[in-house]
């Protein structure tokens, strides 16, 4: 029987209206059409942390019929047999958790598949990348600091706490993921930070890239990179909203990068090499 996570406080930690769910899949190691990562692990469908601007809202295999993106999650209760069964013919290449739900969201903490996953990771040869929004992840530290060959990541939009909590309203405060990548770092992990998505007219003004950037070198990332906002429909008209509610000055500035987008990456590019040059 795998180690089965250490008791924490009790994950009352969903926001109301949460549904969870068990389901059973039919494969745990799935190959990736992510550059350079040969495999995915998602041990969840669906994420509770609800980011406004999120992909997988638009992908039929995995918003659901009827429901919203951001308020369910369903435990894959036989992923880590299948996992098990998938390392006995996998030998060599790269695996990322996750790619269409973050492996630490709060369903993390109670149901523990992530931490069981990398028990038989630490027993393969594969290499680990991790990327999350959570920092739930130190939990798993005495585990991670194991892997012979493993990166974490955290992704970031906003330098301001408040600002995150309006993109990304299930998710811990920037504040908090820059501590888990600081712990991490001090054990010998590697840790990078993703800033992504970029918003135009939100969070691409040189303060927020500029204390970010510092930020994830003084907490002792060793990269960090960024990614334009993909324009997907639900995207838009999620961050439309919020920008008309509570930014509606910026609104202007976020039509005009869509209407013109190659423009805007050329724009973001040039501010982005003057913050942080490679």
């Amino acid at each position: 029987m795998l180690n089965r996570p250490p008791p924490g406080p009790d994950p009352g930690l969903f926001l109301p209206g949460i549904e969870i769910g068990l389901k059973t899949c039919r494969t745990a190691l799935n190959p990736s059409r992510i550059p350079g990562v040969d495999y995915c692990l998602n041990p969840y469908t669906g994420c509770t942390h609800g980011c406004l601007y999120c992909y997988a809202a638009g992908m039929k295999s995995q918003a659901g019929e009827g429901r919203r993106w951001g308020t369910f999650v369903e435990v894959k209760t036989n992923f880590v047999p299948c996992l098990l069964r998938e390392l006995r013919r996998t030998r060599r290449g790269s695996v990322m958790l996750a790619s269409v739900t973050d492996a630490y969201q709060p369903a993390e903490q109670k149901f523990g598949l992530t931490r069981e996953c990398l028990e038989l990771l630490r027993e393969s040869e594969l290499e680990v990348g991790i990327l999350t929004k959570s920092d739930l992840v130190v939990r798993d530290l005495d585990l991670i600091s194991c892997l012979p060959r493993v990166s974490v990541g955290f992704s970031l939009t906003a330098a301001d706490d408040a600002l995150a909590r309006l993109l990304e309203p299930g998710a811990p405060p920037t504040s908090c993921r820059l501590r888990a990548l600081q712990a991490l770092a001090r054990r010998g992990v590697c840790t990078w930070i993703f800033v992504a998505p970029v918003i135009p007219g939100l969070t691409d003004t040189p303060e927020n890239l500029s204390r970010l950037i510092r930020a994830a070198y003084a907490a002792g990332a060793q990269s960090v990179s960024y990614d334009p906002l993909n324009p997907y429909p639900s995207a838009v008209t999620n961050l439309e909203r919020l920008l008309g509610r509570h930014f509606p000055r910026r609104l202007e500035a976020f039509r005009a990068a869509l209407r013109d987008p190659g423009a805007y990456r050329r724009r973001l590019r040039r501010l982005w090499n003057q913050i942080c040059p490679s």
